[in-house]
């Protein structure tokens, strides 16, 4: 078992921006994966700006809707996964 300074060598630490916004991301990831998962958010983000038009979304908005993809993506994902097995 790992210690907690042991735990925290491991750890990846990333600042991201996203919607202007930065944040320090630690994970076991690589940085070039975190990168990638940020890029992902970026075009849902996109993606929901340009179905929205001209509709002025907060930032909270956008974050709900895009989790809300996400997990419609996770669900599908995982019915087919089941179905296969």
């Amino acid at each position: 078992m790992l210690t907690q300074k042991a735990e925290q060598e491991i750890l990846n630490r990333v600042t991201i921006n996203i919607m202007g916004d930065e944040y320090n991301v630690m994970g076991r990831e690589s940085p070039e994966y975190i990168t990638q998962l940020v890029q992902s958010i970026e075009l849902k983000i996109e993606s929901i700006q340009q179905a929205h038009g001209d509709a002025k979304l907060s930032k909270t908005q956008l974050a709900i809707l895009v989790a809300l993809q996400f997990a419609d993506e996770m669900v599908k994902l995982r019915i087919e996964h089941e179905n296969l097995e």
